[in-house]
């Protein structure tokens, strides 16, 4: 089975790193990103390599993703 991570770019951990989060598949680490950025941008991996970059944009009652280029 793939390894997916999330990096959350807006969140760094005592070391000044990006906060990476496994999760067992994509729609599980959407979800995990989901929560724990409120606007932004994460990062996607699998085995290593970025596969994609979120941005959440939010503004008022709706919320939604964009999915950009690696």
């Amino acid at each position: 089975m793939p390894r997916i991570e999330i990096a959350l770019c807006s969140r760094f951990d005592e070391k000044g790193q990006t906060i990476k989060i496994e999760a067992l598949d994509v729609p599980t680490a959407l979800t995990i990103t989901d929560i724990n950025v409120s606007a932004g941008d994460a990062e996607l991996w699998q085995d290593g390599k970025r596969i994609g970059r979120l941005t959440k944009h939010a503004a008022g009652h709706g919320t939604f993703w964009e999915l950009g280029p690696d």
